[in-house]
């Protein structure tokens, strides 16, 4: 009997994440084709294919909703990466060339979720969270690229007038510049491209991606 109830306490629990997951990936189709102005929590609910009622009993009001959207999107490009880098095996050139590769290919940036970050980077400067949100996770970022350098660098290093951490900064800036070309113009850059946009930026300073 307390197996039985243990099971379906675990149950409950888990269709509780999964319809909260269900939520925020409707928010997420919403906000790719109508933009932070068309998220209502009923609307959310009907692309959830849920009721208003289920979408209120998880999140409170639409800004929890959207505050908690935004941290699943920072929680999946960081799994993301990491996932990337700990599949490359030990050599960090194997391990930054993931990375970027992982960033700038599907499903990390794929047109509706690229559509929905640059609406949250939008909305950060008018909003205090989501800049906390976005500046934290952008310094961590920017950290861990640059922990990636640390490992690659030797006597010989020729960092250009640049340290470190300004050349991660520009490699992450570059990628999310290219972030925005496939949503604004699409047809110009594939992930291909930018791929290798990034490996040649990087052979300015490392012989390895020559």
């Amino acid at each position: 009997m307390g197996n039985d109830s243990q099971t379906g306490v675990m149950t409950r629990v888990e269709q509780k994440r999964q319809t909260r997951q269900k939520l925020i990936e409707a928010t997420m189709a919403v906000i790719a084709s109508e933009g932070f102005s068309g998220v209502t929590m009923a609307k959310v609910a009907e692309t959830a294919g849920l009721s208003r009622g289920i979408g209120n009993f998880h999140f409170q009001s639409k800004e929890q909703l959207l505050l908690e959207t935004l941290r699943a999107l920072y929680e999946e490009f960081d799994d993301g990466w990491r996932n990337a880098v700990a599949a490359a095996g030990p050599l960090p050139t194997d391990q930054l060339k993931d990375l970027i590769k992982t960033t700038l290919n599907p499903p990390i940036a794929d047109f509706k979720k690229v559509a929905v970050w640059l609406a949250y980077w939008g909305e950060a400067p008018s909003r205090k969270q989501y800049l906390e949100i976005c500046a934290a996770h952008d310094r961590e970022w920017d950290a861990a690229v640059e922990n990636i350098f640390k490992q690659m660098v030797d006597h010989n290093f020729n960092s250009r007038g640049m340290s470190l951490a300004k050349i991660a900064q520009s490699l992450t800036a570059m990628m999310d510049g290219f972030w925005v070309e496939y949503l604004i113009a699409g047809d110009r850059y594939t992930p291909e491209d930018a791929v290798m946009a990034c490996f040649a930026y990087l052979a300015s300073f490392f012989p390895e991606f020559h």
